[in-house]
C-alpha cells in the first residue's frame, strides 16, 4: 500500500493537470460509462420484452403455428438487426467506448496501466479455455485432436507458419485465412474438413497459419501481412515445383489476397475470394456498423492492439440469445448424435481461441478499409504501390453465403466490378459465415465444385503458358465461364 501512494506521489508530480482534478474527471468518465452501459443493457432488455409481449398477444399459439419460442426468436432476430445498426445505438456504442478509452488514459498518469492490461487479458481468456475445458469435460470430447489433418511446416517468420497438408497431391492451393481467428475451422473434423474435401478432390493444400500475436507483435501493419503472403507464396512454388498457385482468401484473408494478386499476379493462376468484404459500403452488417463507429486510432493508441475476447465478446453481442441459449438448446436436442456434439465441440473451441489483433493492422483495415473504402476507391497503397483492382485479370471465383451476418454478400460480390477479369464465377449457398466451412451442403455441393473449378484453371494456366513459351499449342481453353446467377454452377 505504501509503495502505491508513493508511487502516485511521484506520478502526480509530472501530470499535466492536479491529481485531484485528475480524479474528479475520471469520477465523471465513470458515470459516463455507467450511464452508457446502461442504456446498451436497456436495449437489449427491452427488445426482448417486446418480442415476448409480441407473441403472448397473437392468437393461435400453439395450434398449427410457429413454436411460441422460435416465433420470439423470430420477432427477436427483426428487432435486433434494426436496432444494432441504427445511429441511436452506435452513439450509445462509442459514447460508452470513449468513456472505457478516457479512463484508461487518466489512470496510465498515475498507474502502471499497461501491467495491469496484461493481467486482465490472461484472465479473460483463461475464462474462455476454461469454458471449453468444462464444455470438453461435459460432452467427454477431450481427445480430439485441435486439427483433424497432418500436416508439415515448411516455412515460419515470427508468429507465423505456412502448413503443407500430407497426403495432397495434384495443383497447389494456398488457404489465406482471416487475422482474427485461428485456421482450425477450415480442419475441424475429419468429416466437416475443407482441408480433406479439398485434397480429396485432387489438390495439394497449404494453409497460412497467423498464429497467436502477442505484444511483441504490435507494430504490424498490412504491408507486412502482404511480405509474409509473398514469401509464404514463393515457398509454396518451391515445394510443388509450380510457377502459378491457386490462392483462396476467406474472410479478411480475402481482404489481403486480393490485394496481393493486385501486385502480384504473375505469381497466381486464379484467386477465390470467400465472404471476404470487399467494398465496405455495401457491408450493412451488424459488426460492419460498429466497426465504422469506434475510433480505432485511438482505442489502438491506448491498448496497442484489438483484443480477441473482446472480438468474442462483440460477436455474442450480436444476438445473445442465438448465440448463447438457442445453441445449447439444439446440442441438447441433439445430444445422442456423436458427430454433432464433436463439431460442436470443435466449432467452440476454434471460436473462443480468438487472438488478438496487431495494432497498426487493425486500424489500417478499420480506418482506411471500412470507413475510407479505400480498397475500391483506388486510394489504398501498400509500400508505396498503388493497389488497383483494375489490373486484376485472373480467373475468379467468388463464394458467399447466402444469410452470412459477419459480411454482406452485396460487399463480396462487388469484387465483380472492380476487376478486369473476363473469366469470373459465383457460388453460393444457404447458411451462414461459418456454415461455408461446416454445413453438409457446402461439403457435398460447395467444395467439390470449388476444387474442380481450381483443377480447371490451373489446366488452362498450363496451357497458356506453354503457348506463351512457343512449345506447342495443344488444349482447349474453356473460355468465360461467366457469372452464375445463384447456387452452385456445377
Amino acid at each position: 500500500m505504501t509503495m502505491t501512494i508513493e508511487y502516485i506521489r511521484e506520478r502526480s508530480r509530472s501530470l499535466p493537470l492536479p491529481l485531484p482534478l485528475v480524479y474528479n474527471r475520471l469520477a465523471l468518465e465513470w458515470l459516463g460509462m455507467a450511464s452508457s452501459m446502461l442504456k446498451i443493457s436497456d436495449t437489449y432488455s427491452s427488445i426482448f420484452y417486446k418480442a415476448l409481449m409480441m407473441v403472448l398477444q397473437e392468437d393461435g399459439i400453439g395450434r398449427g403455428k410457429e413454436h411460441p419460442y422460435m416465433r420470439m426468436l423470430n420477432i427477436m432476430d427483426v428487432m435486433l438487426d434494426e436496432e444494432l445498426k441504427s445511429e441511436r445505438f452506435a452513439h450509445m456504442l462509442t459514447d460508452y467506448l470513449g468513456s472505457w478509452l478516457s479512463i484508461h488514459a487518466m489512470l496510465r498518469m498515475v498507474y502502471p496501466v499497461k501491467d495491469y492490461d496484461n493481467i486482465l487479458e490472461d484472465v479473460l481468456a483463461e475464462q474462455f479455455r476454461s469454458y471449453t475445458r468444462m464444455l470438453s469435460f461435459m460432452l467427454s470430447t477431450q481427445d480430439l485432436p485441435v486439427d483433424a489433418s497432418s500436416y508439415d511446416v515448411v516455412y515460419s517468420k515470427g508468429k507465423v507458419r505456412l502448413l503443407h497438408y500430407r497426403g495432397g497431391k495434384g495443383y497447389p492451393i494456398l488457404i489465406v485465412y482471416a487475422m482474427i481467428n485461428r485456421y482450425h475451422i477450415m480442419d475441424v473434423s475429419k468429416d466437416k474438413s475443407v482441408v480433406r474435401r479439398l485434397m480429396d478432390e485432387g489438390l495439394d493444400v497449404y494453409m497460412l497459419d497467423w498464429g497467436h500475436m502477442g505484444y511483441e507483435d504490435e507494430h504490424l501493419s498490412l504491408e507486412d501481412y502482404i511480405h509474409i503472403l509473398d514469401e509464404a507464396v514463393d515457398r509454396v512454388r518451391e515445394v510443388s515445383s509450380k510457377d502459378r498457385i491457386s490462392m483462396l482468401g476467406y474472410c479478411w484473408g480475402g481482404i489481403v489476397s486480393l490485394i496481393y494478386a493486385s501486385l502480384y499476379k504473375q505469381k497466381l493462376n486464379s484467386l477465390i475470394v470467400m465472404a471476404a468484404p470487399v467494398d465496405f459500403d455495401k457491408d450493412d452488417g451488424i459488426l460492419a456498423v460498429w466497426a465504422k463507429a469506434i475510433d480505432a486510432r485511438r482505442l489502438v493508441a491506448e491498448y496497442g492492439h484489438m483484443n480477441g475476447q473482446a472480438l468474442d465478446i462483440a460477436f455474442l453481442l450480436r444476438n445473445p440469445v442465438r448465440y448463447t441459449v438457442m445453441k445449447y438448446l439444439n446440442l441438447w436436442k441433439r445430444i445422442n448424435d456423436r458427430a454433432f456434439v464433436e463439431t460442436f465441440y470443435a466449432v467452440e473451441r476454434w471460436l473462443y481461441n480468438t487472438p488478438n489483433v496487431p495494432g497498426r493492422f487493425y486500424e489500417q483495415v478499420i480506418e482506411d478499409l471500412y470507413k475510407g473504402n479505400m480498397l475500391v476507391r483506388g486510394l489504398l497503397e501498400v509500400d508505396g504501390k498503388r493497389v488497383d483492382l483494375k489490373s486484376i485479370d485472373l480467373p475468379i471465383l467468388t463464394i458467399v453465403a447466402e444469410n452470412d451476418d459477419l459480411t454482406a454478400p452485396a460487399s463480396t460480390l462487388a469484387v465483380n466490378d472492380h476487376i478486369s477479369s473476363k473469366e469470373k464465377r459465383v457460388m453460393s449457398i444457404p447458411g451462414g459465415h461459418v456454415g461455408l466451412c461446416i454445413s453438409s451442403i457446402a461439403h457435398k455441393q460447395l467444395w467439390p465444385s470449388v476444387a474442380r473449378w481450381v483443377i480447371e484453371k490451373a489446366r488452362s494456366s498450363i496451357i497458356e503458358e506453354a503457348r506463351e513459351r512457343g512449345v506447342g499449342g495443344g488444349g482447349k481453353d474453356n473460355g468465360d465461364v461467366g457469372i452464375s446467377s445463384g447456387g452452385i454452377d456445377g
